[in-house]
């Protein structure tokens, strides 16, 4: 499912689109279990003097973008109100959205999602080492090498898959359009760095990794809020 065809879907579903879209072919959804998404070094955090949100989502979820996720997972709205020899909890993301009531439907999406973060957190220093060994300048391309182009692919198809798994709510719940928002545009970054295209050097590959922390920080939210 390419990032076109999502970005039409959410227009049909926000009412913004006259026309159905046409029928796509939607990648398999990987089988990953909560048990197979690695956990952050430890499931709970004391809270050193000094400490922000940021560096707490970088030590447990590497990027400071989960930052979010982990002030609503424990409550905290409002960042100021974090306090030393607090314990936070950090849990594995498939962990944290089971034990906040995740309902069963979504479970293999979200594991999916985890584990295609976990897999894109392993991949981008190779390519962005790749890149910038090719000298290529930003609006060119570059050569990306067959098993790092793979891997991408890959993320990207596990990240389709889930979408099209909330495309599709269990009756009574709204369909999370933040969340596949932010998670159809790092699909759609992921596909542009499998074809070597390089279109912000850095910037690009910051989006990607902001674009699921902001995902799971929206998808925790929506089933916070009973799936509103």
């Amino acid at each position: 499912m390419r990032f076109s065809v999502i970005l039409a879907l959410l227009l049909v579903l926000s009412g913004c689109g006259r026309k159905t879209p046409a029928k796509i072919i939607v990648p398999p959804l990987p089988k990953v279990e909560i048990a197979d998404v690695p956990s952050p070094p430890t499931p709970t955090i004391i809270v050193a003097k000094g400490s922000t949100l940021q560096s707490i989502a970088t030590a447990a979820y590497h990027h400071r973008d989960f930052s979010g996720f982990v002030g609503h997972l424990n409550g905290i709205t409002i960042p100021e109100r974090l306090r030393a020899g607090a314990t936070l909890k950090t849990p594995s993301l498939p962990v944290a959205f089971r034990d906040a009531g995740l309902h069963p439907q979504y479970q293999p999406a979200i594991n999916a999602l985890a584990q295609a973060w976990i897999d894109l957190v392993d991949i981008l220093p190779a390519y962005t080492h790749a890149r910038d060994a090719s000298g290529v300048n930003e609006g060119s391309s570059f050569t990306v090498p067959a098993d790092i182009k793979a891997r991408l692919i890959s993320c990207a198809d596990a990240i389709d898959a889930s979408i099209d798994v909330l495309m599709h709510p269990a009756t009574g719940h709204a369909v999370p359009l933040r969340t596949i928002g932010q998670f159809a545009g790092v699909s759609h970054f992921l596909r542009e760095f499998s074809t070597g295209l390089v279109a912000s050097r850095d910037y690009d590959t910051f989006l990607a990794e902001k674009g699921f922390g902001l995902g799971f920080t929206y998808a925790l939210l929506w089933v916070q809020s009973g799936y509103k």
